[in-house]
């Protein structure tokens, strides 16, 4: 390779020129790299969620830049979690998240909040991995878009009584137990289900304040988050991995950024 001026490098036989950024989330970046890894240093080490707005204060770039630049990393996580998929016991359940219900006594699946289906793969009773997606309703089809794409074909899926689940489990071929809610062993069975739904809704609402914008970009940082929770020593080093075999993303509109500046803190 002939290194060139302006950081290219160029190949002897085809001439081909490349960057060492080519290829990962950097590509083609006016920020430099030295603010890019401050900022996966901050994220890494921030375990309640990282606003746009401290991104900006301590990287000592705009608002608008910061924004983009969180939003680029998140995308990184989500390639990420994209290339995993859970097997062996999962619970899996949905829940509403931000919004509020509309009309007086409208709760669950009566309000306007976002359905997320959820899934936790548990063994020896303890969570391993799991994963969280934004779906449109809460119909067998919506279910078995993601279980095709996030659970292996040795899954046995735990539920509660929702038939839409049954209806998925025969269709992919996945084992299937019932808890229903009212059984009086559901709580112990769905504990750690319904902790890292209480741990989520406190996570998006908190920092982010349950905004509706990339919703499924929070539920990626939260999930890749807690799939690596045991490597807390190495979790700047394993981002800025995930970001250098991430795919290039486009950059996100600008006024996107302006306008969640008015909801973060």
């Amino acid at each position: 390779m002939q290194h060139l001026e302006l950081h290219f490098f160029q190949c002897k036989s085809c001439h081909r020129q490349t960057s060492v950024t080519s290829g990962t989330i950097f590509h083609r970046s006016h920020i430099s790299l030295s603010k890019w890894f401050s900022a996966i240093y901050l994220l890494s080490n921030d375990k309640r969620g990282l606003s746009a707005t401290t991104i900006a204060k301590f990287v000592q770039v705009s608002y608008s830049t910061g924004w983009l630049m969180l939003n680029k990393l998140r995308k990184a996580m989500a390639d990420r979690n994209g290339l995993y998929k859970l097997g062996g016991n999962v619970q899996v359940d949905e829940f509403f998240l931000g919004g509020e219900s509309h009309g007086e006594g409208r709760r669950g699946k009566g309000t306007k909040q976002t359905n997320v289906l959820i899934g936790v793969s548990i063994s020896n009773g303890a969570p391993t991995h799991c994963f969280m997606e934004v779906i449109k309703d809460t119909t067998a089809k919506s279910f078995k878009d993601v279980f095709v794409r996030r659970l292996d074909s040795d899954t046995k899926l735990i539920s509660d009584g929702n038939p839409s689940y049954g209806v998925c489990a025969r269709d992919l071929g996945l084992a299937h137990s019932i808890t229903l809610s009212k059984d009086e062993q559901a709580h112990v069975t769905f504990k750690w289900l319904n902790i890292l739904i209480g741990n989520c809704k406190k996570f998006i609402d908190g920092t982010y304040h349950g905004r509706e914008e990339h919703k499924q970009l929070y539920l990626e940082e939260f999930a890749y988050r807690f799939n690596r929770r045991h490597f807390e020593m190495s979790l700047v080093e394993r981002l800025l991995n995930t970001c250098v075999f991430a795919s290039p993303h486009p950059l996100l509109r600008e006024s996107d950024s302006k306008m969640a500046l008015a909801y973060e803190t």
